[in-house]
């Protein structure tokens, strides 16, 4: 372990400091609401791992848990006012039940077949949550004629009483209905409304109670053998708090900041005991804890500014290119 600390406090050529300092910001970045920065520091932490220290990895993944704690703790904090508590205690308990059995798993799987599993069951639950939004796209017409967007009988009868509309007045009656739903405010416990980016939930196409409490089931399970095989349940819980619990975004960067905070801090114990993780480690966790922090208070603004339908596109093109490299690396 002194020999990753003394590589990982240094300046180059031969140390990593920048590199490590960085990857810091990024991550905070990342944690505070900017689409696909937390994956992008999540990746290149791997890449830091000194080749020439036994363990090296295991000591690179292991700097980042307590670092990564320190982030969810202030996240979470900075958005408390928008944290959905309920999604939280829901994921938790099965989320720890899926790591006993990634643990379980981890003895006789390769890191390949491990990395190729988890790309193939994020692939699936992405299009399972999303091929309606693709349909709807692509058939606009068809789409309004059959009910996939979700609109009103009435609706539906009026299209017909009108005859047959061309793709792109589909397209307009869908974006018209869509802003509608943008722009929708609801009332949080102070009894206050405020604005679309600072409420719980998003009132659009909410799933009934007993499938979102299968679905959380399924992501608590699938995401806890996930973070245990690969450190990848990211991906598969931005696609459960956006398209299942449909939370809107601050409360999204809060409720995943908080659950992943409870997650890690079961991870530290673990990383103790196995040895990755010690004192001498300490300082520079602290150190890189504080510009982390300094990433998430900037990406606040960024979040803040971003379109509600623009930050959803964009995470779930993230989980897409997450979910493609998970198998590409399983099968190269």
């Amino acid at each position: 372990m002194e020999d990753y600390v003394k590589v990982a406090t240094s300046l180059p050529p031969t140390g990593q400091l920048p590199t490590l300092i960085g990857i810091s910001l990024i991550l905070g970045l990342g944690k505070g609401g900017v689409p696909g920065l937390a994956t992008v520091a999540t990746a290149t932490t791997v890449l830091t791992a000194p080749s020439d220290v036994p363990g090296g990895l295991g000591y690179a993944v292991a700097l980042m848990v307590p670092i990564l704690t320190i982030i969810d703790v202030y996240a979470a904090y900075l958005h408390r006012a928008a944290l959905d508590w309920n999604t939280v205690w829901v994921l938790l308990p099965t989320s720890f039940v899926g790591m006993v059995l990634g643990q379980v798993l981890d003895k006789h799987m390769t890191d390949k077949g491990a990395r190729l599993l988890v790309g193939i069951i994020l692939l699936g639950i992405l299009t399972l949550r999303t091929w309606k939004d693709v349909l709807i796209y692509l058939f606009p017409n068809w789409a309004i004629r059959n009910q996939l967007s979700g609109d009103s009988k009435e609706l539906k009868v009026e299209i017909r009483k009108e005859g047959s509309m061309d793709s792109a007045e589909a397209e307009e009656l869908l974006d018209n209905r869509n802003q509608y739903e943008e722009d929708d405010t609801e009332q949080v416990e102070s009894g206050m409304s405020v604005s679309k980016n600072a409420t719980t939930k998003i009132k659009k196409h909410q799933l009934s109670p007993a499938r979102q409490l299968l679905w959380s089931c399924i992501v608590g399970i699938i995401g806890g053998m996930a973070t245990m095989l690969t450190n990848s349940m990211g991906p598969i819980l931005n696609v459960y708090l956006l398209s299942v619990a449909k939370l809107s975004p601050q409360s999204y960067i809060g409720t995943r900041a908080m659950f992943f905070c409870f997650l890690n801090l079961g991870k530290l114990p673990i990383r103790v005991m196995g040895g990755t993780l010690g004192l001498s480690m300490m300082p520079l966790v602290v150190g890189l804890g504080v510009v982390a922090v300094m990433g998430v208070f900037l990406a606040k603004p960024i979040m803040l500014g971003m379109a509600e339908k623009t930050f959803v596109k964009l995470e779930m093109g993230v989980v897409l290119f997450a979910g493609l490299r998970l198998c590409y690396m399983g099968m190269k």
